[in-house]
């Protein structure tokens, strides 16, 4: 403890871009440090695209590791700085911060300024997998209560009170948390509605062709192990593909995937967690939050076409990074295609498996996701490297 004290206080001291790794779990925050307390740390947090977003206090019997260096802080310090000469949108400096003493515990002070703001906060606790998001209604000497908010399940109410000593990790501030707060506040405009899934059954295209014409958003279950799902707006399907435009968490576009019908385990039309993302995307379109600067949210696609080929030909010809899922596999390969053909094309590999190449099908494609903020970031990085 002594060590990552020291290296905590080391990061505070020099201003020191550093991740913070967590016992027993693969999550980690990147940040900076803001305030040194006795028993916790507060850091300014940034996302994977390298844009500044909210904070998280971390206790220290939560920390296992911080790092000063490495690949993915000089990958981080890159989309930092890209971030921030490219004007990504994000809200910071644009809350009012919350005030620490560092002398005081920092948890009870967070509580409080999180009951007094009416802001909603995301707790991590000791021997529990959840992520609990909610608002503070009471803070005492050694706990809080909050009220727990399920964006997934507008039925799901409940009262839960936290002691100081159990918590690991608490968020503040940043979109997802500031979308959530609005949201809870104009909670009287929504009301639960059961979820309308329909199943694969062979009829999924007339469920797309009707979600076209009515511009509804809808989310899609792939088939396969993962727990994996994505919400957005059909803009093209025929009887083999569709292409979604996406929308992220936070209700902004989040680029377009294709995906072949057959691929798909189930489609909803109307969930609670729709209606969250619906008001999530009204918020950013009133604030002018709906996209990063750098994305084109307008690309129009014609269902006419071999949508596979004619995607995998742009990309080819742009040099744009695609992600790709093929048959029999769970693995995604991210490049960008060559040597395109009739029938296949080389992906030349990058991220991890840099520099390596895989011939493809067509026929073998289940899933193409293009045009998102990752993409981008990965494009600018490669030919920043070719410099």
């Amino acid at each position: 403890m002594d060590a990552i004290l020291m290296s905590l206080m080391t990061a505070l001291n020099e201003h020191l871009l550093i991740n913070v790794y967590q016992r027993d779990t693969d999550d980690f925050y990147t940040g900076y440090v803001q305030v040194l307390g006795h028993d916790a740390v507060v850091l300014g947090t940034y996302n994977d695209s390298g844009i500044a977003d909210g904070c998280a206090l971390i206790a220290f019997s939560a920390i296992d590791q911080v790092e000063f260096a490495g690949d993915d802080l000089d990958n981080m310090n890159f989309r930092i700085g890209l971030a921030q000469s490219e004007h990504f949108l994000t809200l910071q400096g644009k809350e009012k911060p919350f005030q620490f003493d560092a002398t005081e515990s920092l948890i009870w002070q967070l509580a409080k300024q999180a009951q007094a703001s009416e802001q909603m906060i995301m707790v991590v606790v000791a021997d529990d997998d959840a992520y609990l998001e909610g608002r503070v209604t009471a803070v005492a000497e050694d706990r809080f209560s909050m009220a727990i908010f399920n964006k997934f399940n507008y039925t799901d109410v409940r009262a839960l009170q936290v002691d100081f000593s159990d918590i690991l990790v608490m968020e503040f501030h940043g979109l997802d948390l500031k979308l959530e707060t609005e949201l809870v506040r104009h909670r009287d405009q929504l009301q639960h509605v059961p979820t309308k899934l329909f199943q694969n059954d062979g009829q999924l295209e007339g469920v797309f062709q009707n979600a076209l014409a009515e511009n509804r958003l809808i989310s899609v279950v792939p088939k396969g192990p993962e727990d994996q799902f994505f919400v957005g707006r059909v803009k093209a399907v025929n009887d083999r593909v569709v292409v979604l435009s996406l929308k992220d968490m936070a209700g902004q576009f989040g680029g377009y995937i294709l995906m072949t019908l057959p691929s798909i385990q189930n489609v909803a039309t109307a969930s609670d967690y729709l209606q969250t993302i619906s008001f999530y995307e009204q918020w950013d379109q009133t604030h002018h939050f709906s996209q990063q600067p750098v994305l084109n949210a307008d690309r129009e696609f014609d269902p006419n076409d071999n949508l596979v080929k004619a995607i995998i030909s742009e990309a080819a010809g742009f040099e744009r990074v695609v992600r790709i899922k093929v048959a029999d596999s769970d693995e995604h390969f991210l490049g960008y295609p060559e040597h395109v053909d009739e029938t296949d094309f080389d992906l030349k590999l990058v991220g991890q498996d840099s520099g390596e190449t895989v011939r493809i099908r067509y026929g073998q494609i289940r899933e193409i996701a293009f045009g998102h903020i990752f993409a981008y970031l990965q494009e600018v990085q490669l030919k920043n490297a070719d410099r």
